[in-house]
């Protein structure tokens, strides 16, 4: 790839499933939580509905709204005090500074809460244009408003841009959006999906991205 061959070109993606490996720390931040508010839904039916945003899987689980606070507080602490428990997924680091290198914008997007993303992202040392999570502000995944708004930032088209993903969520995402999904097969997913364009690791994305623009 010739440097700033892709400049204007917009690789947007997930954070847990995509670059980051954080199911050990959400499992124990979710199992001790259950424990401590009396939560009589384990870790697997947690898992089936990571990609929406916390207050929303609580939503689906029925608990009662006014302790909702308290109980992400709870889930916050423990995730930041098992923080080394994630990890990168291999060759991120080095796919990402390949990617900015050629003059790709990156983005991020994520269900992941501001301060628990921008902690992971500077303990990784990982660099982004946009940087987005839910927020009051703007509507986040499943809606493609925070998609929608980048386009806007940066004058550039949906054919221009990507979202890489890990869940059927994310595939949505894209499609409602108007952007190409590229699906993280290495992910969360625990129904494997089918795509036209799919990575088996984070540095194919090197390989790949020549086909889907």
């Amino acid at each position: 790839i010739k440097m700033n061959t892709y400049n204007k070109k917009i690789i947007l993606m997930d954070l847990d499933g995509v670059l980051i490996n954080s199911i050990k720390n959400m499992q124990v931040s979710w199992e001790n939580t259950c424990v401590r508010f009396n939560i009589n839904h384990g870790f697997e039916k947690y898992k089936k509905l990571l990609g929406l945003p916390f207050f929303n899987i609580l939503k689906k689980f029925n608990l009662d709204n006014k302790k909702y606070l308290k109980i992400k507080k709870n889930y916050d602490y423990i995730s930041n005090k098992n923080i080394s428990l994630i990890k990168t997924y291999p060759g991120v680091t080095q796919t990402l500074k390949h990617l900015k290198k050629n003059g790709f914008v990156l983005g991020l997007i994520t269900s992941k809460d501001l301060k628990r993303t921008k902690k992971i992202i500077d303990k990784f040392n990982l660099s982004f244009k946009f940087i987005y999570t839910p927020h009051k502000r703007i509507r986040s995944k499943p809606y493609p408003d925070q998609i929608y708004e980048i386009l806007k930032l940066e004058k550039a088209k949906n054919k221009d841009c990507i979202y890489v993903g890990d869940m059927i969520l994310d595939k949505n995402f894209a499609k409602k959006a108007g952007v190409k999904f590229i699906y993280a097969r290495y992910g969360y997913e625990m129904k494997k999906i089918k795509c036209k364009h799919e990575i088996k690791k984070f540095s194919d994305l090197k390989k790949i991205l020549k086909n889907v623009f």
